[in-house]
């Protein structure tokens, strides 16, 4: 009798160990299969729109843009195919290859869904573009090739300017804010290096290359402090000045760090690698993350959500002796809610998660000419 009652304890314990243990190491650290499932659940409907509800429930040129592109790294071509339908149904009048996406879709104050703006982005249009190119090279699909050297050809037409003493200067869009007053306003999260490499691989005679050789150029001027802006102002002389939206580097100048991180070693990633040193000195110093830095001073306020960890994840691993990026790993995985398969319920947050994770678990990266190698390649 007293055999069996002190037995049981013992046997529950074991097993219940067991179970706990086996559970953890099902459940392990968050995989951006996790991540990208989540995404799914959370932010992509059946039909192929990306909805950000946290600005109202709104969809986005950049999020089918990113939707595609993970769809492509997934290998999911008929998800894939539902993304572009969508976007070029909704947002292009039923053709990329005659009209640009507008940038911002959802309901009106009248109550009926459609665009809600007439103008561009153009980070979205080249991401659009890419994603077709290297999903025609990786599916064998050459129609999407096609249809991505019409986009091409409208992004140049409407969104590339020449300056006289400048060179190439990619728009944020087709919009006229952007050029006002003999001023061009800049935002560096808009152009990838990696990206512009790929379209000039595709594209040699379009303007890309030569966006691509501005890069360095562009960093030197619009961070004189280490960090990048969101958005800056370049004038036809090749100087800059401060934008009219302000010096700040916050929710778009984190994907700056995040592209140089995902960008192959080359003359200019290592050009503009010189130029964004700030945030990998300061995060090296023991820093939190900010929210917000003062370019022109340095000066940062607020706290960077996860989005932000997960996004200098790469960035931090082009300089190998930096102990921030263990600290971070740390922070961003300590946040995972297995549950949900989220690690944040912001729509943004999740993005620069599934960028960076599929890079730091090698799902893909990017060759030197800048086509995407995958792991299902």
């Amino acid at each position: 009798m007293v055999m069996g009652g002190s037995l049981f304890p013992k046997a529950f314990s074991f097993f219940l160990l067991l179970f706990l243990g086996v559970s953890q190491a099902l459940a392990g650290p968050a995989t951006w299969t996790n991540v990208w499932d989540g995404f799914q659940s959370h932010f992509l409907d059946p039909q192929g729109r990306v909805i950000d509800y946290q600005e109202g429930g709104i969809s986005t040129s950049e999020g089918e843009a990113y939707a595609l592109f993970f769809s492509l790294v997934a290998n999911d071509r008929g998800r894939f195919a539902r993304i572009l339908t969508w976007t070029q149904n909704n947002l292009a009048q039923g053709s990329l290859a005659n009209h640009l996406p507008v940038w911002k879709w959802g309901k009106n104050a009248h109550g009926h869904w459609g665009p809600l703006s007439s103008e561009s982005a153009s980070d979205a249009d080249l991401w659009i573009a890419y994603t077709l190119i290297q999903a025609a090279r990786l599916w064998q699909e050459p129609g999407y090739a096609h249809l991505a050297r019409q986009l091409l050809r409208t992004i140049e037409k409407n969104e590339v300017v020449s300056l006289p003493q400048w060179g190439m200067t990619l728009l944020p869009g087709d919009g006229p804010y952007w050029r006002e007053m003999n001023r061009y306003i800049i935002n560096l999260s808009y152009e990838p290096p990696f990206l512009l490499q790929g379209l000039a691989s595709f594209d040699p005679h379009g303007p890309w290359q030569k966006l691509l050789d501005q890069l360095p150029r562009l960093y030197a001027v619009a961070c004189p402090k280490g960090f990048a802006p969101d958005w800056f102002t370049l004038l036809p002389n090749g100087s800059g000045q401060t934008a009219p939206l302000g010096p700040d580097g916050s929710y778009n100048a984190i994907r700056t760090y995040l592209w140089l991180g995902l960008s192959p070693q080359n003359a200019w990633t290592l050009q503009i690698q010189s130029h964004l040193w700030g945030m990998e000195k300061l995060l090296a110093a023991g820093s939190p993350i900010p929210l917000i830095v003062q370019t022109q001073n340095g000066i940062t306020s607020g706290q960077g959500p996860i989005g932000f960890v997960a996004a200098l994840l790469p960035y931090l691993r082009r300089w190998p002796a930096s102990a921030a990026y263990h600290r971070l790993s740390a922070m961003l995985y300590a946040s995972w809610k297995p549950q949900q398969e989220q690690f944040s319920s912001h729509y943004y947050d999740t993005v620069l998660a599934l960028f960076a994770l599929g890079y730091v678990d090698h799902l893909y990266a990017f060759a030197p000419n800048g086509d995407l190698q995958v792991f299902w390649q």
